[in-house]
C-alpha cells in the first residue's frame, strides 16, 4: 500500500513538473553556468521540497537515483517529451558549457512545443465532447421520446424518416451497452495503433484524418529533434540513430527506411530519404530544398530551429481539418434526428396516414 501511495504521489509531482519544465531547464542551465553540478541542484530542490511538499521530495529522490545510475536523460524520461529527451540524451555528456546552452535552448523551445501539444489535445477533445453530447441526446431520445410517440401512433404509420429513427432507437435500446463496449474497444485500439501500426495500409491512412494529424505532429517533432541535435554538431545519421532510441514503433519503422535510403543513395542529397510517409507534403518539400542547398546541414537545422512556429501552424491546420470533418458528421446526424422527430410528431398531431 505504501508503494502504491508513493507511486501516485510521485506521478502527481511529475505532472506538476512537466507543466513548469521550462523554468526547471532554466534553473539547471543557470546552475551549470555558475559551476554548480546538476546533482547538487536536485539535492537542494529535494531538501526544500521535504519541508513544503513531501511528494515532490520523493520525486527528486527518485530522479537523483536514476541520474546516478543512467544519466540525466533517463532521470527526466517520465517528465519530458520524446523531442526533449532525444536532445538531452545527445548533449548530457558534452560538458557543462554545452549542456547549459542546450538546456537554455530547450527552455525556449518548450513554449512552442507545448503550443503544438495543446493543438493536438484540442483536436481530440472537441470532437470527443461533441460525440458525447450527441450520444447523450440520442440515448435520451431513444429511451424517452420514441416510446411515447409509439403509444400515440403505430410505427407502421410513421413517415419513412421516422421509421428510420425508430430503427436506430430500437438498436440503441436493445444493443446500446454492446455498442458502447465496441466503441470503447475501437477507441483503445485506435489510440494504440497510432504509435504502433505499420505497413502499407497504415501508409495510406496516414494521408487522411485522423491519422494525418498524428503524422503531422510526430513528423514535426522529429524534425525539431533532428535540427536540435545537428545544431550541436551531431551528424544527420547520428541524429536519426539517436532518435530511434526514444521513438515509437511507427516512427522507428520510418526511421529505418530513412537510414536505408541514406545508405544506398548520395548522403548529401538526403531529401528523398525522408519521403517515407512520416512527413506531410510541405515538410517533405522543405527537407528536399534543404538537401539541395550549398550547406545542406545548416539549411536542415534552420527548418526545425528557426521554423517551429510554421510547423505549429501545419499541425494546427491538420487538426482543424479533423475538427471540421467530425463537426460535419455530427451535424448531419443531429439534423437527421431532429427532422425525423418533427416529421413523426407532425404525423401524430395531424392524424394523417403517411404515404
Amino acid at each position: 500500500m505504501t508503494f502504491l501511495i508513493d507511486s501516485i504521489q510521485i506521478s502527481m509531482a511529475r505532472s506538476a513538473l512537466r507543466k513548469r519544465r521550462a523554468d526547471f531547464y532554466q534553473d539547471l542551465a543557470a546552475a551549470l553556468e555558475d559551476r554548480v553540478s546538476i546533482f547538487t541542484v536536485l539535492k537542494g530542490f529535494e531538501a526544500r521540497a521535504r519541508r513544503r511538499d513531501p511528494s515532490t521530495a520523493k520525486m527528486y529522490l527518485a530522479m537523483m537515483k536514476a541520474m546516478q545510475k543512467d544519466g540525466l536523460a533517463q532521470a527526466l524520461r517520465p517528465v519530458i517529451s520524446p523531442t526533449e529527451l532525444i536532445m538531452l540524451d545527445a548533449i548530457q555528456n558534452s560538458g557543462d558549457a554545452t549542456l547549459a546552452k542546450g538546456l537554455f535552448f530547450m527552455a525556449d523551445m518548450c513554449a512552442k512545443l507545448d503550443q503544438m501539444s495543446r493543438v493536438m489535445r484540442k483536436a481530440v477533445a472537441y470532437p470527443l465532447g461533441l460525440l458525447v453530447v450527441f450520444s447523450a441526446l440520442l440515448i435520451g431520445f431513444s429511451v424517452y421520446a420514441v416510446p411515447v410517440i409509439e403509444t400515440l401512433l403505430p410505427v407502421e404509420k410513421w413517415p419513412p424518416i421516422g421509421q428510420s429513427m425508430y430503427a436506430v432507437a430500437y438498436v440503441v435500446r436493445h444493443y446500446g451497452l454492446w455498442i458502447v463496449g465496441a466503441v470503447v474497444i475501437l477507441l483503445v485500439a485506435f489510440m494504440r495503433s497510432l504509435s504502433r501500426w505499420q505497413g502499407p495500409v497504415r501508409r495510406v491512412l496516414d494521408k487522411y484524418p485522423p491519422y494525418n494529424v498524428y503524422r503531422s505532429y510526430t513528423g514535426a517533432m522529429l524534425i525539431v529533434s533532428l535540427s536540435s541535435l545537428m545544431r550541436t554538431g551531431v551528424s544527420l545519421r547520428g541524429s536519426l540513430e539517436r532518435a530511434m532510441k526514444f521513438s515509437s514503433p511507427w516512427l522507428r519503422w520510418h526511421l529505418r527506411e530513412t537510414l536505408r535510403a541514406l545508405s544506398s543513395g548520395n548522403a548529401t542529397q538526403f531529401g528523398s530519404a525522408f519521403r517515407t510517409g512520416f512527413l506531410n507534403a510541405d515538410m517533405e518539400d522543405r527537407v528536399q530544398e534543404a538537401s539541395e542547398r550549398r550547406d545542406p546541414v545548416a539549411a536542415f537545422v534552420k527548418i526545425g530551429v528557426g521554423s517551429i512556429d510554421r510547423i505549429a501552424r501545419s499541425v494546427e491546420g491538420a487538426a482543424s481539418k479533423l475538427n471540421n470533418v467530425l463537426i460535419v458528421l455530427g451535424g448531419i446526424g443531429l439534423a437527421a434526428m431532429i427532422m425525423a422527430f418533427f416529421a413523426t410528431v407532425q404525423s401524430v398531431s395531424s392524424g394523417v396516414r403517411p404515404t
